[in-house]
């Protein structure tokens, strides 16, 4: 494939880049990051008013016509900036799955407002032991009986990102898999704030409130027919792993980039560090992992947005973004010194981030299992 991006792209990640890096300074995220929900309503309204939430959903339904791609871009500048904003969440688990496999009256009640900056989307993939979402969900669906497309959902669900949002009183809906009577799967659509749901708040390894969902039956719109709930999951998880791996691709950008910056200035002995061979090969084996993590992921958006097979390209590009993120990271940290673990030098964020991508929907061992499998399935 060619991996060069067409004009109205690269307008996109200028556009982008641009509203998130006038937005984002090292000041203006320590003030989000010390307010508690790690949110700036200001920039998300920005983002609105850009159209850069909506352009990536169907014209049919309000937007602007791209699509997985042009969303993986988004995801890419997010992380290249550490912008306090719910947008993976938003467009990968929420309103790209929404737009694919809803009915025309929930696009038409949900997909609007998400372009309008007025609804905030994620899902509850995990449930005890695991990162990825299984097979057979332990959170039960059972009919409601005033209404034929709505279920009760019971069940605890882990790591829910943008949920806490709700409290602060933001709009945010959640795309809740479970298991109904007959063992499958259906994905329901669920208000955080409506009865028989109860949030708790916790801390992710880049700081990050994720939640804890308790259900007891609590109402849930339909997405989807009954039968095609597992294939939502997947869809769910796919666009999913497409986004964390772009933004992780952004995420070591950045912090490759002050690597860049910070050894073309310090000097020892004389001498700045970066013509140092061993701080050299440290600084080009980051970039290399770099490219790759960037190209595997923008191959895997594209398989997506095609509609192509793309098992095999998710496996491996989160198994770059795991392994190599952390390798990236970790050089940046190392060739800074001691500066580098400082909390008001703005490298921690991206290595903070990075670890939380690595050990989201998976780590890199249950992909290199899955796609090991898939070898040797095929041979």
């Amino acid at each position: 494939m060619d991996f060069t991006l067409t004009d109205d792209q690269t307008a996109i990640v200028e556009l982008a880049a641009r509203i998130l890096g006038d937005r984002c300074s090292p000041e203006a995220l320590a003030a989000a990051e010390a307010a508690g929900d790690r949110f700036d309503p200001e920039l998300w309204r920005l983002l609105a008013e850009a159209d850069l939430l909506g352009l990536v959903l169907p014209e049919a339904d309000g937007g602007g016509g791209y699509g997985v791609l042009e969303a993986a871009l988004l995801c890419q500048e997010v992380g290249r900036t550490a912008a306090p904003v719910p947008l993976w969440s938003t467009l990968m688990l929420g309103a790209l799955p929404i737009a694919q496999h809803g009915s025309d009256a929930l696009k038409a009640k949900v997909l609007p407002a998400v372009a309008r900056g007025e609804l905030v989307l994620t899902a509850a993939l995990v449930e005890d032991g695991g990162s990825l979402p299984p097979d057979t969900p332990a959170t039960t669906a059972t009919p409601d009986a005033e209404r034929p497309d709505h279920v009760l959902l019971s069940g605890t669900k882990h790591v829910v990102p943008s949920v806490h949002l709700a409290e602060s009183g933001v709009a945010v809906r959640v795309l809740v898999p479970a298991a109904d009577a007959e063992g499958r799967v259906v994905v329901a659509l669920i208000d955080p704030t409506s009865a028989g749901v109860s949030t708790s708040r916790n801390v992710g390894t880049d700081l990050e409130p994720v939640s804890t969902l308790v259900l007891r039956d609590a109402p849930g719109r339909l997405l989807g027919a009954p039968d095609d709930g597992a294939a939502v999951v997947r869809t769910i998880a796919s666009l999913g792993t497409a986004g964390i791996c772009a933004r992780q691709a952004g995420t070591c950008e950045a912090a490759l980039r002050l690597a860049a910056a910070y050894t073309s200035e310090r000097e020892q002995f004389g001498t700045k560090i970066a013509t140092f061979q061993a701080v050299a090969h440290r600084l080009a084996d980051a970039y290399i992992d770099t490219e790759a993590i960037r190209l595997t992921s923008i191959h895997v958006a594209w398989l997506l947005a095609e509609g192509l097979p793309a098992d095999e390209a998710l496996a491996v590009a989160k198994i770059w973004a795991a392994e190599g993120g952390q390798r990236v990271v970790h050089g940046a940290q190392h060739v800074h010194g001691g500066i580098g673990v400082d909390t008001d030098y703005p490298l921690h964020r991206f290595f903070r981030a990075a670890k939380a991508a690595e050990h989201t929907l998976g780590t890199a061992s249950p992909h290199l299992v899955a796609l090991g499998g898939r070898i040797v399935g095929a041979a």
